[in-house]
């Protein structure tokens, strides 16, 4: 079983415009969400020490709506860092896309996502950024006074904590409001049964190692064999493995593993090479494999507090600077974003689809499986096969008995 929490805090948010066909725009979606998606993982990588959660999908979704309100200097920088296109019918069907990766019927998978913008009362919105808002389908917009800061603060944390099923309950506190006209919450919360379940019994404690093959910790390891999609991608020095959620297949986690004496920042660096397309074409055209799969049952708790800095550091400079900034789409009055702020949480353990999981003990194979042990740091990626893009993503490399 997975379960990950996402929130993400961001200061102004407005939305979209015009129309045009899927087939057009999908494949310029998939490029903008995955580069930029690796350009900020790398960074956040270099912060964490390759130990990490969190879903860039949902930032360059927020990113992606700002940049339709905003003009000049400030819009230049967002369509450089998210690979927008100059005509707007095209980044108004990608937030149609990015709405469209979490619509999902799979009763295995729970996949919701829940945002809303909190405005002063005192703050005057433009009717044109409330349309443009309403048409995207990606946000509300709630008037709330921030003068009485601890309602404001409740009113925000009591909506996270509803998205998130209880599991973040506070985001805010008063002293955030201080001189903040607006807040925008982004939560999202993923529960999936893995395809094929690992076998609670099997799970035992076991060394973990660092990049250089010296013992760090110990983590529980959890076992299972079966036939599973699996590459080694020389573009990327990395073994991937497909990890499937659900009866219908559409979400799956790709735990990628470095080859020996390779790095994993060296891995997560050279993901611009490639793209979950390439690995989906490799993964078709050799079809899956029997394999002895072993990974950590963990959790992590991500808090990128930094975030601002880390969007800085890729280009958007003038967003954050409240001389700089421009947004005359959102409001008469000059407004920039204050900041941005992620929680996220993931939880991954045995648990399978059905109830009673399937042993190695039951299959019997025509080949020796395929050894697949992540005991040494690893990068992993859920994603919607459907749509081809990277929803959460992580690295695990501090080790813990979870």
């Amino acid at each position: 079983m997975s379960r990950l929490i996402f929130l993400l805090i961001c200061g102004l948010i407005p939305s979209l415009l015009a129309q045009c066909t899927v087939k057009k725009t999908e494949p310029l979606f998939k490029r903008s969400v995955f580069e930029f998606s690796v350009n900020l993982l790398t960074r956040i990588a270099q912060e964490k020490e390759n130990h990490f959660v969190t879903s860039t999908l949902s930032t360059w979704t927020l990113l992606t709506c700002t940049s339709l309100g905003a003009s000049e200097t400030t819009l230049a920088e967002l369509k450089h860092v998210l690979q927008l296109e100059n005509n707007k019918c095209f980044n108004n069907k990608y937030l149609k896309l990015a709405n469209r990766v979490t619509n999902n019927n799979n009763t295995d998978v729970v996949f919701e996502r829940s945002a809303s913008i909190y405005v002063d009362s005192k703050l005057e919105i433009r009717n044109k950024f409330r349309k443009r808002i309403s048409e995207s389908g990606v946000s509300q917009i709630e008037t709330i006074s921030f003068e009485d800061s601890d309602k404001a603060t409740q009113i925000i944390n009591d909506f996270a904590s509803r998205a998130t099923h209880d599991t973040i309950d506070e985001v805010v506190s008063p002293g955030d409001l201080d001189d903040v006209l607006m807040v925008m919450i982004d939560a999202v919360y993923f529960k999936g049964s893995w395809q094929t379940p690992f076998v609670y019994e099997e799970t035992e404690v076991s060394p973990f190692y660092n990049e250089r093959d010296v013992q760090i910790g110990t983590v529980n390891l959890m076992y299972q064999t079966g036939s599973f999609n699996i590459r080694t991608i020389q573009k990327i020095n990395a073994n991937v493995l497909e990890l499937p959620y659900g009866k219908n297949n559409r979400y799956s986690m790709l735990i990628f593993l470095p080859e020996e004496n390779v790095s994993l920042y060296s891995v997560i660096e050279k993901l611009k090479l490639i793209s979950l397309s390439t690995i989906s074409k490799l993964f078709n055209e050799f079809g899956p494999q029997t394999v002895s799969v072993q990974i950590p049952r963990f959790k992590i708790t991500s808090d990128l507090n930094n975030l601002k800095e880390l969007l800085v550091d890729m280009g958007l400079k003038s967003m954050f600077d409240g001389s700089q900034a421009q947004f005359p789409i959102i409001s008469k009055y000059p407004l920039y974003v204050a900041n941005f702020i992620q929680k996220a949480d993931i939880e991954v353990t045995e648990e399978g689809t059905v109830a009673s999981a399937v042993s190695k003990a039951e299959f019997t194979f025509r080949t020796f499986p395929v050894q697949f042990v992540a005991n040494r740091p690893f990068l992993f990626m859920i994603v919607d096969k459907k749509s081809e893009v990277p929803i959460f993503t992580g690295a695990y490399s501090k080790p813990s008995l979870f």
